[in-house]
């Protein structure tokens, strides 16, 4: 009863008819399963028994039900991706919807109000990656079909690894997958893409800035509906309707269909005036609607290939021998400058570029333009007028994209979720979020439960979408009516980049639920990593063990000789920002000097900050009153081999030399000041 109170009660604000409406039901399972794409097994997480989960198919005026059950030991929960519903099934565990508690059933329930193509995940821990969503479909009312078949396209994103495991090893090392991912930015690679190469490096160094990268994980494959390869039946001549789900957790997809440009007439389930492509990238939780006609003579492929290169996966349309589409080269990050505004040149990207191939030569007229390559939005242009309807004020939010690789630590305003303030709107309002990427990587920006204009020039048909990619170093303003209630996750959909702290929370004051309990639930910021490093050399043994959450470390360190020389540090310290830390603790060493032994045991403090060409510099001050100011820093040479140097005040130097073998386990050599010269072995855990 209270279900249909609430229903009743969201159809009066929207419109919607409950007597009128159908009741479609749904029953599945989420479920542990092993699995195989790459010939190892593992333990993966199924929603239907599959990966993805089954397409949920419901008709525009109807009501959608649908029981999930956990036979899981853990919670889970279940987000509709682009959904307008009542606030309590939008199924952000703790924020609005309770989770789906292990071995227990939840029942969502709401009207559905849109037609469009949209898509289901867990919002509980890592699990989307691991295998928890599926598609759905909202057919509208009346439906106008102009096309042949209807088929789903799940793009997704897998590694055997454990997602838990991967968020680890991120936390360790921003660039960790480099080396699986052949994307190491050394320095003997600079200097094989010239003149060019060498200035972007250092013009980036000067500026603080690290290497260009595209993507942070390193994937065994990429899967259209679960598969690597797939193939659909498809008569000739037939047009089909596909509908592209970027599900993945972190790739972002360049896709294109051998049988020619694909026509577009969908973006995020809303309608958009058409037009033809032959390369799109889409980026992570956007969904397009495309038309392709199938050619004679063959199974022609759609194919979905990473924006990092690193792979693609086929779904073939049509009958007979199978025909290929364009290889997508993988793009150079050595000659885009950090000016570039993101644009991940590949070749030709100028979206507007028409395609000549489109000719038709009985006539020599041009036929309708065809982008090579849609990589923004300014060719999508909404259908109806999208001018907010609101008459209240305009409020203003101002928000940067930030991020600090090193430490994998990605934010708003350089605040992570559980340090942030929630974002406060009222209802009636109309909202302006005015998004400025500060980083050097793409990033999905997804508001729950509201559609927002995209403010690409397109005046009052500018398109709706809830999920925009902003490129690096570059801004993007959306617009939304504030027509909901209580609190609404805002959020960048790359799924590390989410737990690692770059989440706000929407909430409308008047109605707002939010308090510091709940923040605490839902900031994956809040955990813990720890790491050790322990190295056995012919002149000295050392060890490192840190623990760091996004802003603070503790961590302690020694260097001993094999006689009875040591130096060693047990210290906290709190990051700033991505240039600054502070830090205090102890200082302890012995060494012998004139045949005596010295003990110097001292507190310290101090300021670690980062300066042009990426050195670090290093000021601190001791409980007797020393001061000691130092620099350090670190070349990569070669995919493998590394250089790092330091020096400080107290005369004291030194270089390393490492040959990364694997993740965990490498060889060392070089030179201290204090303990001598010689090499050995370096492990990681």
């Amino acid at each position: 009863m209270k279900m249909l109170h609430a229903l009743a009660l969201f159809g009066v604000l929207t419109g919607f008819s409950v007597a009128q409406a159908e009741v479609i039901e749904y029953s599945i399972d989420i479920a542990e399963r092993t699995v195989n794409f790459t010939g190892r097994e593992v333990t993966a997480l199924t929603v239907g028994g599959g990966i993805p989960g089954p397409t949920i198919e419901v008709r525009e005026g109807d009501i959608l039900r649908v029981t999930f059950t956990n036979k899981m030991d853990v919670e889970s929960s279940i987000h509709w991706h682009g959904v307008l519903l009542p606030n309590d099934q939008d199924g952000v565990p703790y924020l609005t919807t309770q989770p789906i508690a292990a071995h227990s059933s939840f029942t969502y329930e709401y009207p559905v109000i849109h037609s469009g193509t949209y898509w289901y995940h867990s919002h509980t821990g890592l699990q989307e990656q691991r295998g928890v969503y599926g598609s759905i479909v909202f057919h509208p009312k009346k439906e106008n079909r102009d096309y042949d078949q209807d088929l789903v396209m799940v793009l997704s994103d897998w590694t055997d690894e454990n997602p838990n495991q991967v968020m680890r090893n991120l936390k360790r090392d921003g660039d960790y997958y480099a080396l699986k991912k052949d994307s190491v930015q050394s320095w003997d690679r600079v200097l094989e893409h010239g003149w060019q190469a060498v200035k972007n490096r250092m013009d980036g160094s000067l500026s603080r800035m690290g290497p260009m990268d595209i993507s942070d994980v390193g994937y065994d494959l990429f899967l259209i509906n679960g598969k690597r390869v797939s193939e659909h039946q498809v008569k000739p001549g037939e047009k089909v309707r596909l509908r592209i789900i970027n599900a993945a957790a972190s790739s972002y997809f360049n896709v294109e269909f051998a049988g020619g440009p694909m026509t577009v007439i969908a973006a995020d389930g809303v309608d958009v005036k058409p037009f033809r492509v032959t390369r799109l990238r889409t980026a992570i939780a956007e969904t397009w609607d495309v038309i392709v006609e199938v050619p004679d003579g063959g199974a022609y492929e759609f194919r979905a290939t990473s924006e990092d290169g690193t792979g693609y996966a086929s779904s073939f349309l049509g009958k007979g021998q199978k025909v290929a589409a364009p290889d997508v080269p993988k793009p150079n990050p050595y000659l885009m400058s950090h000016g570039d505004h993101g644009a991940m040149s590949h070749g030709d990207m100028d979206h507007g570029q028409m395609d000549h191939s489109q000719m038709d030569h009985g006539s020599m007229e041009m036929a309708e333009p065809v982008i090579s390559y849609l990589t923004d939005y300014s060719p999508l242009e909404g259908l109806e007028d999208t001018t907010l309807k609101n008459t209240g004020p305009m409020r203003e939010v101002n928000l940067s994209l930030t991020g600090n690789m090193e430490d994998y630590v990605w934010s708003f305003d350089n605040k992570v979720l559980s340090a942030a303030d929630r974002i406060l709107i009222r209802k009636g309002e109309r909202v302006r979020f005015i998004l400025k990427n500060e980083t050097m990587m793409h990033h999905p920006i997804h508001l729950h439960g509201h559609f927002f204009r995209v403010l690409n020039g397109k005046g009052d048909k500018s398109p709706m979408k809830h999920t925009v990619n902003v490129p690096p170093m570059a801004t993007v303003v959306i617009e939304f009516d504030a027509n909901e209630e209580k609190d609404w996750f805002f959020h960048c959909h790359n799924l590390y980049h989410m737990k690692s702290g770059m989440s706000r929370v929407v909430s409308y004051e008047d109605s707002s639920r939010m308090t510091e309990e709940i923040l605490r639930k839902i900031s994956g910021d809040r955990h813990w990593y720890s790491f050790a490093d322990l190295s056995a050399q012919s002149y000295v043994a050392s060890g490192k063990v840190w623990t760091r959450d996004s802003y603070n470390m503790v961590s302690a360190m020694i260097e001993a000789d094999y006689d009875s020389a040591y130096e060693g540090e047990v210290a906290y310290s709190r990051t700033i920002n991505r240039f600054l830390k502070l830090y205090a603790g102890g200082w302890f060493e012995r060494e012998e000097e004139d045949g005596t032994w010295h003990d110097r045991n001292v507190a310290m403090a101090g300021v670690r900050y980062v300066l042009p060409l990426l050195i670090e510099a290093d000021l601190r001050v001791d409980s007797k009153g020393h001061v000691r100011f130092g620099l350090e820093s670190e070349l990569q040479l070669t995919s493998r081999l590394s250089f790092e140097w330091n020096w400080n005040t107290d005369d004291e130097w030194e270089t390393v030399l490492e040959y990364e073998i694997s993740k965990r386990f490498s060889l060392v050599g070089g030179h201290m000041s204090r303990f001598g010269t010689g090499g050995g072995v370096l492990v990681k855990f």
